[in-house]
This record gives C-alpha cells, structure tokens and sequence, in this order.
C-alpha cells in the first residue's frame, strides 16, 4: 500500500483496535461552586471531587490537591496551607462519592488563571502503601 493509495481510499491494510480502557479503578471529575474566586477580597469556592470505582472490588482511596506557590490562595481562610490531603476511606464497587474541599483567597489574590493539581491514589491495607497513583490539573479564575 503506497501514500497515494491511503490517499485515495485504497487497501487500508490490517485494522489495529486499541483498547483504551484505563487501568486505573476509579473514574473521577472535578468542578467548583461557584465557578470563580473573588480576587482582592477574602471568599471561596468549593471544589467538588466526584470519585466512582469503576472495578469488580473495594479500593481504599485518598487523595491530594495541590495550589501554586507564591500566589495567595490555599486551603483556608489565610491562605498559608498550599496543599490538603483527604482521606476517603473504602469505596466498594460501582459506588459514587463526593467530596467537597474549600479553596480560599484573600485580599493579596490578583486577577488571573490558577492550576490546581490534584493526585489520587489507591492503597493497599492502610494508607502508608500505594497501589495506583493519578494526577488531574484543573483551573480556577479570580475575577
């Protein structure tokens, strides 16, 4: 099969499915309310973690949600905590869970777009050992 022929809607040749299911158990989601944080003025939005295990067993699920260094917003009303962690605890199979955590600013958050990086893991018996880790990013606005 030359380049004109794949071109022209010749022979395509052997079809190669991928399956591009995902290892990881958990299907999770990310988003705020409200949808944007007042900047040059103390107030917060809730970002809401949706987690669902997507696998045939139980996982023992936390995560952690990170914000930039060097920009006043965090995780609480005088935005000196950077990062959070929280610990969901077991999740059995198909079973949805949500989780809000508080994003504050104060009156020193200037205008702009902020990342937010958020790391879930799986763990085996207790939370000192990883089974599967993931990292999402999201934005939040000052406005």
């Amino acid at each position: 099969m030359g380049f004109l022929d794949s071109l022209m809607g010749g022979d395509d040749g052997p079809v190669i499915k991928s399956s591009a299911k995902s290892s990881f158990p958990l299907d999770v989601s990310l988003s705020f309310t409200p949808l944007r944080l007042c900047a040059r003025r103390a107030s917060s939005v809730e970002l809401i973690v949706r987690i669902k295990n997507t696998s045939g067993e139980s996982q023992l699920v936390s995560f952690d949600v990170s914000s930039p260094r060097g920009v006043m917003m965090g995780f609480d009303s005088a935005c000196i905590s950077k990062t959070i962690e929280k610990r969901v605890g077991e999740v059995k199979p198909g079973m949805a869970v949500e989780i809000p955590v508080s994003v504050w600013s104060n009156n020193q958050t200037k205008d702009g777009s902020y990342s937010l990086d958020v790391s879930f893991y799986c763990h085996y018996l207790d939370y000192d050992k990883v089974i599967l880790q993931m990292r999402k990013s999201t934005s939040i606005r000052a406005v």
